[in-house]
């Protein structure tokens, strides 16, 4: 495990896991974490061994959000510092070509469950919570989180957690499809590592595509759609993988991924 100051890295077989590590704070994002976490998941989504990445947190919660004892840089203001230092990772979340597990072992607030929202899939302890406390300071939420919730939620029931500073618990999260799995919360982890495991036997390329088709298709028709999709289909049936499975499934047996 690669130890940074404020996250912890480490691989397993073809899996990266990336742990949020300020548990004094409750993970409260600051620069630095900012600056190791936009590296990290470059350096993730490089690697080729690696088919899945597992983002989760030591201590009791994903993240509480923004440090908001850190302050700004000089002449820096807040747009900036949203636009500079959170836009790439949230972009880069929704860009890399392999699955994003967000593990989240309590809270998830702020500007922290933007980025677990970003990711592509997300297990929330049982007992966690997602809070939206920006009103409670006279803030709006920031990191995509409206445009996260509203697509979730809806429009009144986006604006009534926003405007009452509230929060929805694990059940509710995962009746809202905001979380895919509930898991005790001393097994979030370890629930998130076998998923991503699970994720990193099947073909490399077709998640790709598929994550790609997604995030591509939620702002088109259904026209532009189906044309998404038959390119995405083209690149999947002209690799090596998708021919591999068609010879298993002939052959009756598992295929074996090599993401070619």
């Amino acid at each position: 495990m690669t130890s940074r100051q404020t996250l912890e890295y480490s691989k397993s077989g073809a899996v990266a896991q990336i742990l949020l590590n300020r548990p004094e704070s409750l993970n409260s994002v600051n620069r630095e974490m900012r600056t190791e976490l936009f590296s990290v998941l470059e350096d993730a989504n490089a690697d080729e061994s690696i088919r899945a990445v597992v983002l989760g947190a030591n201590g009791r919660g994903f993240s509480s959000g923004a440090d908001l004892a850190e302050g700004f840089l000089p002449g820096q203001t807040v747009e900036d510092q949203i636009v500079d230092e959170y836009g790439p990772i949230l972009s880069l979340l929704g860009a890399m070509n392999k699955p994003v597990i967000a593990a989240s072992p309590g809270i998830m607030a702020g500007v922290g469950a933007a980025i677990a929202m970003r990711c592509d899939l997300i297990v929330m302890a049982d007992s966690g919570s997602l809070i939206m406390a920006f009103s409670n300071v006279g803030l709006v939420p920031d990191g995509g989180a409206s445009w996260l919730l509203l697509r979730h939620l809806g429009y009144q029931r986006s604006f009534e957690l926003m405007a009452e500073g509230g929060r929805l618990d694990a059940n509710l999260c995962l009746a809202a499809g905001i979380v895919n799995k509930l898991a005790p919360a001393d097994q979030v982890l370890a629930t998130a590592q076998a998923w991503a495991e699970a994720l990193a036997l099947r073909a490399p390329v077709a998640l790709r595509e598929m994550k790609k088709l997604l995030r591509q298709v939620a702002n088109t028709s259904y026209d532009d759609a189906v044309k998404i999709e038959a390119r995405a289909q083209k690149i999947c049936v002209d690799t090596a993988d998708a021919k591999e499975a068609m010879q298993a499934f002939f052959e009756k047996r598992p295929p074996v991924f090599r993401g070619e």
